[in-house]
């Protein structure tokens, strides 16, 4: 990104983030929002010396190397040999937050369409359910469910799925430690994340699912019974504290990845034709953020200097290479996390892989 767009973008970004992760919990309060807001934090834990030795290499003003003690003082993991931490972040139900800003929009007057299917876009005008409709602006912010026509291959569908157990006991919570709800991940290369919901749940995501050829939705990707039960076997080798309890959901849904994980926001002011997307990584806070730019932007508003406007996105390679290249990844972040847990080094598969997955 740095290469990309210069320095001074970056850390627009950067700060532009950190600032939004505070002004979602903002507007939620003075709303009276009742969303499970907990800003604690973030955790970046390492159960290997290969892990350990990566993380270790992520350190900067923003984020903290902490030993195994000071790990376990956050967050009780046994097999935690240390982590990186960092303060910017905040865990929250992101259902909760999306119902509660659309109840506090329709009380302002604001008409909600749902059921609404567009099947053209034009300058100043869409075509809803057979139906034309003026409109100064339009934006297609449909993500992952864009059809192609719009789209082409720009970005692809990949599924994220999670796992929540029972309400965990008070004497489970106290064992775990996490009092102040930061979010955690492991350093594996296989993409993991999890927190301590509201409710004494623990919620607990991943990647795996295959990609379909030509970028196809499935709802049969959602619920992966294979993959499902990778991620309640993860949570359990993470805490032991939690061998008795029940996962009560499974569940996933489709995000949309774009060429080097970029962020977009194009708008035309003379035409009205927004688009948006691209917040895999980063998901509730980049989202807010780049609708909150949109905004300032339509109102001619001055913005900062951020990477994810006007940013051309690069295409996928076409079908069959971008299938296989895709799950060809997906199966070489799984071989990559057996070798460091063989070798106890870095994977050297990873090293020649992830520049491939990030060009």
């Amino acid at each position: 990104m740095i290469k990309e767009n210069g320095l001074e973008s970056y850390k627009n970004l950067r700060a532009a983030i950190t600032k939004s992760i505070d002004e979602i919990g903002q507007i939620a309060k003075s709303n009276n929002w009742q969303i499970d807001y907990a800003k604690g934090g973030a955790l970046l834990f390492a159960r290997g010396n290969a892990q350990l030795s990566r993380i270790s290499k992520e350190i900067d003003e923003e984020h903290q190397l902490l030993n195994k003690s000071q790990t376990t003082e956050l967050l009780n993991i046994p097999s935690a040999l240390g982590s990186v931490f960092t303060p910017h972040c905040a865990a929250l139900n992101p259902f909760k937050l999306v119902r509660a800003l659309a109840d506090h929009l329709e009380k302002l007057g604001v008409m909600i369409y749902e059921q609404s299917s567009v099947s053209e876009i034009r300058d100043k005008q869409v075509e809803v359910n057979g139906f034309n409709v003026n409109c100064t602006f339009s934006i297609r912010a449909t993500e992952a469910f864009t059809p192609r026509k719009w789209m082409g291959n720009r970005q692809i569908p990949i599924y994220s799925l999670m796992v929540a157990t029972e309400p965990l006991s008070n004497e489970v919570i106290k064992e775990i430690r996490n009092t102040q709800r930061a979010t955690f991940q492991e350093a594996c290369h296989l993409i993991t994340y999890a927190q301590i919901t509201g409710d004494n749940r623990l919620a607990l995501g991943g990647r795996g699912v295959r990609y379909k050829l030509f970028s196809r939705l499935s709802e049969r990707s959602e619920i992966d019974n294979r993959m499902h039960s990778a991620l309640e076997r993860r949570a359990r080798s993470w805490f032991p504290q939690i061998a008795n309890a029940k996962f009560e959901y499974r569940w996933g849904g489709a995000v949309a990845l774009t060429r080097r994980w970029q962020a977009y926001l194009n708008f035309d002011h003379t035409t009205g034709r927004a688009e948006i997307g691209g917040y895999v990584g980063d998901g509730v806070t980049l989202s807010y953020l780049v609708a909150k730019t949109l905004a300032e932007k339509m109102s001619n508003v001055k913005t900062a200097n951020l990477p994810f406007i006007d940013q051309r996105i690069g295409r996928w390679e076409p079908e069959p290479i971008r299938y296989l290249a895709v799950n060809t990844g997906f199966k070489a972040t799984v071989m990559a996390d057996y070798e460091e847990k063989i070798t106890k080094r870095p994977s050297l598969l990873a090293a020649i892989i992830d520049p491939l997955i990030n060009r």
